[in-house]
């Protein structure tokens, strides 16, 4: 009866239209355009209020109006290797200039930001380490450099953002959406734009996951403002950055130079190998570490069902090849493959608590620290209905490393640092020592507890975020007042920078703000790169495949690949050619360290690495995922320094055994 009611009206206001002269009608069309001008002016008023602001942290990509080359400039408060380190004599920053399509030298061109840390012994060698971030996407001016300590005395270390990244011509969504206001785009894509972004002057933001986005609406967005600057996408690839890396170390005059990439880094680093012998002039690559591989050859779509899958396959069969966990545990991948088929049916129920597929999924992909370890007598006890060590895990009862020193001599007996430290062991990686990074700098402002409160705010959520916040809880303003660390901070931090009057406090946020943006992924430079090398060459019909052929398939799905499948959705970059996707050869040493349980390139990434690269040494980091290289004074730094030193001498590996999972057998409960 409703629908027939509807029906009727939508009759009723049809015939009534009909009888409407003509004129009303031009002048109803009219009134409707003008209240769309106006809410589209309205709308536009109120973003205008906080635009200034915004534009003045957020530089959109433009090319460049300076000659090819060099060019030094003054770096930002936030850029200094270190609090005492002195800008001119210790690091310098600068711009290279270079052209937007290398087959087109005359331009037009793109400014690419870098920073040059000199060495600090007397007779430095001209061989330069070079640093290559991952993402696609990620800045590598913003990521600490607490790796080199023991390399720094020999050589200098260069990072440069590669083009569409960091402070070199970002591609990212906040970049667009000051483009679109800017260009006085429409309501509806500024807001789909808001929707997207990291908003750098609200307290508490935070960027969406890329499965919270419309990626093909914001492509078409984007693409118009990107382009309308005169950019050209299709430009902005891994072919075009390794040239640019290359052509940096030539213009600085090094001889020869040391490759160190991370997760997409890598391939950066591999393509740069690749293409060496077509470069003319360009200084010798000596070596090259590979931190979490991600060959060219890898095909992504394929590849990204295996992620949250294959650590499980790596601890099983380091269970079976140790006697006593095999003797323990028999027939463990059968039982773990009947336990998850069980708990997909239906949760178990047990001790008051209702465990679901999902958490036990969740608590099995905490392999870091010291968890492996307990993970085979969970699985067990799990299936004979026992939650005695699941939930043990999961309330940080046990698996808990023991606290690791890497934010320097910390004592933990004061609060603040006790604090760092807590964060640090929360994180772990290259993610506690930016977080010190972003904590430190909280540390001189003008209320550091309500800083370090927004750190985490604007960094963390669910399980992680809480476990911080009950942290930084326990921290009084009290403490940090009386803090020796903070005091000594707040004196290195205000004698380097002048601090005492609003001027260059306001410049230090300034910094801090643009900080916070460049540290993020840009995302439609990760479109752009995936667009042009890997999807033109697959279908999601590989991912599928890929799927059916996992052992456990409910720690997997398919959702990520569907995402990467509809990625190039109105993005209309140009394929690179299918040559792309060879394996890349290559005489260089190479270092491949590989976590054992990474679930971003896991270890079959490495592997093929290892067999494409015919002089290389693959190093495989037990209890250990994403990027293994992240500190100098511990054993994957020694490993990776020692090689660089030297890269065709034996390495001692041995630092490595102590890492090895100390498997919890009945008899040790």
């Amino acid at each position: 009866m409703k629908q027939m009611k509807v029906q009727l009206r939508s009759s009723l206001v049809q015939s009534s239209v009909k009888r409407i002269p003509s004129f009303l009608c031009m002048v109803f069309v009219l009134l409707i355009a003008s209240y769309q001008v106006g809410t589209q002016k309205a709308f536009a008023n109120e973003l205008d209020l906080q635009f200034d602001r915004l534009a003045k942290v957020i530089s959109p990509p433009r090319l460049s109006g300076r000659e090819a080359g060099i060019h030094i400039e003054a770096c930002e408060p936030t850029q200094s290797p270190g609090i005492n380190a002195v800008e001119g004599e210790d690091y310098y920053c600068g711009v290279f200039t270079v052209p937007q399509n290398w087959d087109e030298p005359d331009g037009p061109y793109l400014d690419l930001a870098f920073i040059t840390v000199k060495a600090t012994g007397e007779e430095p060698a001209s061989n330069a380490l070079i640093f290559l971030a991952g993402g696609p996407g990620q800045s590598s001016l913003t990521k600490p450099i607490h790796g080199y300590q023991r390399l720094q005395e020999n050589h200098d270390i260069i990072r440069m953002d590669q083009r569409g990244t960091g402070f070199s011509q970002r591609l990212g969504y906040e970049e667009c959406l000051v483009l679109a206001v800017q260009n006085d785009a429409l309501p509806a894509q500024i807001e789909a734009l808001q929707a997207a972004t990291f908003n750098p002057l609200a307290e508490g933001s935070t960027s969406p996951k890329l499965e919270e986005l419309d990626i093909p609406v914001l492509n078409e967005i984007c693409w118009a403002q990107f382009t309308e600057q005169g950019l050209d996408l299709s430009q902005f690839t891994t072919a075009a950055s390794a040239r640019d890396m290359v052509e940096l170390l030539k213009a600085l005059d090094y001889e020869g130079f040391t490759l160190h990439g991370v997760s997409y880094g890598t391939r950066l680093a591999m393509t740069i190998m690749a293409q060496m012998p077509t470069y003319d002039d360009a200084p010798a690559l000596r070596s090259v570490v590979l931190d979490s591989a991600f060959p060219p050859s890898i095909y992504t779509i394929a590849a990204f069902p295996r992620k949250d899958h294959d650590f499980m396959l790596q601890l099983l069969a380091e269970c079976r090849a140790d006697a006593g966990c095999r003797q323990a545990y028999p027939n463990l991948d059968m039982r773990l493959s009947a336990l998850l088929d069980r708990l997909e049916d239906e949760p178990l129920t047990a001790s008051g608590e209702s465990i679901t597929l999902d958490d036990v999924a969740k608590q099995m992909m905490m392999v870091g620290a010291s968890q492996a370890a307990y993970l085979p007598s969970m699985i067990i006890e799990l299936e004979a209905g026992l939650l005695d060590t699941y939930l043990a895990l999961r309330d940080g009862i046990i698996g808990t490393d023991p606290a690791q020193n890497y934010a320097g001599d910390l004592d933990r007996s004061d609060p603040v640092q006790a604090f760092i430290g807590d964060a640090y062991d929360t994180l772990g990686g290259v993610s506690g020592l930016e977080m010190i990074v972003y904590l430190n700098f909280s540390l001189v402002e003008a209320d550091p507890l309500a800083a370090l409160q927004t750190v985490v705010a604007e960094n963390f959520s669910g399980y992680t975020g809480e476990k911080i916040n009950a942290k930084l809880a326990t921290l009084t303003a009290k403490a940090i007042a009386e803090s020796p660390y903070v005091a000594q901070i707040q004196a290195d931090f205000a004698a380097e920078m002048g601090i005492g009057d609003p001027e260059d406090l306001a410049k230090l946020k300034l910094a801090k703000q643009r900080l916070s943006v460049a540290g993020r992924l840009a995302q439609p430079l990760f479109n752009t790169i995936h667009c042009v090398e890997d999807i033109p060459f697959e279908r999601f019909e590989d991912a599928v495949n890929s799927y059916n052929d996992l052992a456990f398939p409910q720690l997997s799905d398919l959702a990520l690949s569907q995402l990467m499948a509809d990625l190039c959705r109105n993005w209309p970059v140009k394929a690179a050619p299918i040559q792309v996707k060879d394996p890349v050869s290559s005489p260089v040493p190479t270092l491949i360290l590989q976590g054992a349980y990474d679930r971003r390139t896991p270890v079959f990434m490495g592997k093929r690495a290892a067999r494409e690269l015919e002089n290389s040494t693959y190093v495989l980091v037990p209890q250990s995922g994403h990027e293994v290289w992240t500190y100098a004074g511990d054993c994957v730094g020694q490993i990776a320094a020692a090689f660089i030193q030297d890269p065709d001498a034996d390495l001692d590996l041995s630092c490595l055994d102590p890492l090895q999972p100390q498997w919890v057998l009945p008899r040790d409960k």
